[in-house]
């Protein structure tokens, strides 16, 4: 834990706490024909919803509306991430949901990467009637042993610095060189927001139980961050038996963004054609 404590960076001397890599990172919002359903995408801890944008491009694809949002304290400084958790990433996905649920006046399929999945799948659980379909795309329900899930007990216990600190970034956890260089995150990671995410698959894990509607998983063979195993335990605790399981063999964590994004992409558009006539 002591090496671990030595390596926390502070922002003051400018040096880090900027969003690094290419891209839009506005919220994606796409209107699609009337009476029909949508899809809600949501980006994972310390991203942009350009990480889900090949989600949002399959709806669009279909005629359907489309929403992605900012999540709560993911703008261009970071530090505001370190005054936010669950909680407020909760709230900016349900609004979402809601928002578009009215708007289509019809049912969506949620869909998440990572921590957004674990949103999708508490959506899906508590809101059953406005969901037609979930897809979780490198689930965070558990996160890989020893790294990154003990030393976020240990920070949760021990509570270094208050967890009011940050660690430098080496680089996102893809494969494909040319997307890694180009995904959209910051250059520094706030502690205190990791453990809530850690925290936030304890919870999920436990409702998942409550997902009754069909559901795709996606996740990476090559994922650093929640390991491969995530997809199956997940499946497997679902409350719904329409579960497909689909393992992406030379992507890493953001599969939505690396070497096997093109299968991600196609795997997504028929799940959400099956859907429509949900909606």
């Amino acid at each position: 834990m002591a090496a671990f404590e030595k390596r926390f960076v502070t922002l003051e001397d400018g040096r880090y706490g900027r969003l690094v890599g290419a891209g839009d990172p506005s919220a994606i919002r796409i209107e699609g024909a009337a009476g029909h359903g949508g899809l809600l995408a949501l980006h994972g801890f310390a991203g942009t919803p350009n990480e889900v944008r090949i989600l949002t491009d399959v709806a669009a694809r279909l005629g359907l509306s489309a929403r992605a949002p900012r999540l709560a304290g993911h703008d261009s400084d970071v530090r505001h991430l370190m005054k936010v958790g669950w909680d407020d990433w909760l709230s900016s996905a349900t609004s979402a949901l809601f928002e578009l649920s009215d708007t289509t006046a019809g049912r969506v399929v949620v869909a998440g990467l990572s921590m957004g999945a674990l949103l999708a799948a508490h959506l899906a659980a508590r809101h059953a009637e406005r969901v037609a379909g979930l897809i979780a795309l490198a689930n965070a329900t558990w996160l890989r042993l020893p790294s990154p899930a003990l030393v976020l007990h240990l920070c949760e216990v021990l509570r270094p610095f208050g967890n009011h600190f940050y660690v430098p970034k080496a680089s996102a956890d893809i494969r494909d060189a040319e997307a890694r260089r180009r995904h959209l995150t910051y250059d520094v990671t706030p502690i205190h927001g990791a453990v809530e995410v850690l925290r936030a698959g304890r919870q999920v894990r436990a409702e998942l139980s409550g997902v009754t509607c069909p559901t795709l998983v996606i996740h990476g063979a090559l994922d650093k961050v929640c390991p491969p195993s995530n997809a199956t335990r997940f499946a497997n605790a679902l409350g719904t038996k329409d579960v497909e399981v689909a393992i992406m063999q030379h992507s890493g964590h953001i599969v939505s963004a690396d070497s096997d994004r093109a299968q991600v992409a196609r795997l997504t558009q028929g799940f959400v054609q099956r859907m429509i006539p949900r909606m």
